[in-house]
This record gives structure tokens, C-alpha cells and sequence, in this order.
């Protein structure tokens, strides 16, 4: 393992979220979770997660956010718990938004580099591949005042991309302050987890925010979404939540030059 990270400094510990018109939701989106952690702070970090959960009364040996919060069940307790936990461990935190309507047509012009592993007839690949060159930009130019050290490896659940049981990647450019990205098991790596939690009370909020948007004035009366949105707003209270903006326009005219460029 210390081989593996040898010259690593952070860890990224990413997720995604989807949301689907035909699903109800008002846009066809898939958002992308970072939480960042010094690599000399794991052991601990994730220590004391595993005594929260268990202190908790999760007993699955995976966590997921959608089994352990239900509307019959909130259990809003343990969602300030682990808000607090990301607060204490001043863990920051980077979402960005692809949008399939904006760049899944364009980027079909990258197909010229498509292998066994890249496909860019896939929105979820594009997402991946826009998610990782906007949160490289964005460290490595410094267009944000956080304190995430180079170099940087990056874990993500496998559910999407992974082919075999664990599939890495490391990066061959220079540019890239991101050096390495493996795809492996949640139950692997207990701080998945983390992501997975920030991609759910986001979702959740997300979409009351939506519905609200779209017309519907009700109060919101849920205390699941409720507290969703509270945790959220305290994470983002304390600057340990980024959402890496991005100019579109200059984001779909990169595209076009490097599909023209190939």
C-alpha cells in the first residue's frame, strides 16, 4: 500500500448522484462528490468513522445512505453525526454538475479515443472524464483556497466503471496533479462512504429545492429532506463545501479543439 501511494499526499474519495427527467427530476444531470483527506489522517479518520456507525447502530457491513435513511425511519441523529464528523475532521468537500443536455453530444466528437476503458458514448464516462480535468484544473491553478495537498489519488465505487474486481489508473500527464484513480469495492474502503453521504442529503435537498422551483410552494414537511438540507447548508457554512463552477461555453470550445486537433 505505501508503495501504491508513494508520493501521495491526499486522498479523494468520490461518488456520483443521477437525476433523470423521465424519473421526475427537472433536469438529466449527473453530479460528482469529492471528499479529500490527508493521507497521514486516514487511519484515524477512518477509525473513528467505523466507531460512529457502529455507536450508531448501523450494522451493515456496507454503508449505503439509502438503506440507513428512510422517510419512515430519518434518523436525523446520526445524519448531524456524521455532518459533524465532516465538520470536526475539517474534511473539505467538491461537487460538480455535468449536464447531459449541454456536452453529451459534443463529446461524442472524442470518440476517435475511445478504448476498452474510455467510451465517450457513455454519459457516465463523460461525466467522469469532465469531472476530472474541471477538479484538476481547479487545485492545480489554485482557483480555490483550500488546503488539499499534491499529489492526489482518487478512489471511486465500482458500480459504474470498474470492470474487474479492482481497476486502476494512473495518469501519464504532467498537467495533472491528480496522479492515480482506482475503482474498487465500497466494502473495500470504509471512507466511501463519506461521498456517498454528501451525494444523498445533496440529492435530497436538491430536489425540494426543485420542486419548489418549478412551481410547487408548499412547505417542505419532510424530516428527512428537512434535515438533508440542514446538514448540507452547516457543511457549506463551514467553507468545506465547493461546487466547481464551470464556464460552459469555454468547457464545450476545449472539446471541439480536441476533437479537431486528433
Amino acid at each position: 500500500m505505501n508503495n501504491i501511494l508513494s508520493g501521495i499526499e491526499t486522498l479523494l474519495f468520490c461518488d456520483e448522484t443521477k437525476f433523470y427527467i423521465n424519473a421526475g427530476d427537472s433536469e438529466d444531470a449527473i453530479y460528482y462528490f469529492a471528499v479529500a483527506v490527508d493521507k497521514r489522517a486516514v487511519p484515524k479518520i477512518h477509525s473513528d468513522f467505523k466507531r460512529l456507525l457502529v455507536a450508531s447502530g448501523v450494522k451493515s457491513s456496507i454503508y449505503h445512505s439509502t438503506s440507513v435513511f428512510k422517510e419512515s425511519r430519518p434518523r436525523e441523529r446520526l445524519m448531524n453525526d456524521l455532518t459533524q464528523f465532516i465538520i470536526n475532521h475539517q474534511l473539505h468537500t467538491f461537487c460538480y454538475k455535468y449536464s447531459k443536455n449541454i456536452y453529451f453530444e459534443q463529446t461524442i466528437n472524442l470518440k476517435m479515443f475511445n478504448t476498452d476503458i474510455l467510451n465517450f458514448h457513455k454519459a457516465e464516462f463523460q461525466a467522469l472524464f469532465y469531472f476530472l480535468i474541471v477538479l484538476n484544473t481547479y487545485l492545480r491553478d489554485r482557483l480555490v483556497s483550500v488546503p488539499v495537498k499534491e499529489e492526489i489519488a482518487m478512489y471511486f465505487d465500482r458500480n459504474v466503471y470498474g470492470t474487474h474486481e479492482i481497476e486502476a489508473f494512473k495518469f501519464p500527464s504532467d498537467h495533472f496533479i491528480l496522479k492515480q484513480m482506482t475503482f474498487t469495492e465500497k466494502s473495500e474502503i470504509s471512507l466511501l462512504s463519506l461521498p456517498d453521504f454528501l451525494g444523498y442529503i445533496f440529492r435530497k435537498s436538491k430536489q425540494s429545492q426543485d420542486k419548489f422551483e418549478s412551481g410547487n410552494k408548499s412547505i417542505e414537511t419532510s424530516p428527512l429532506v428537512i434535515n438533508c438540507y440542514s446538514c448540507l447548508t452547516q457543511i457549506n457554512a463551514h467553507k468545506l463545501f465547493t461546487f466547481l463552477d464551470v464556464n460552459d461555453t469555454i468547457l464545450s470550445r476545449a472539446v471541439q479543439i480536441i476533437s479537431r486537433s486528433s
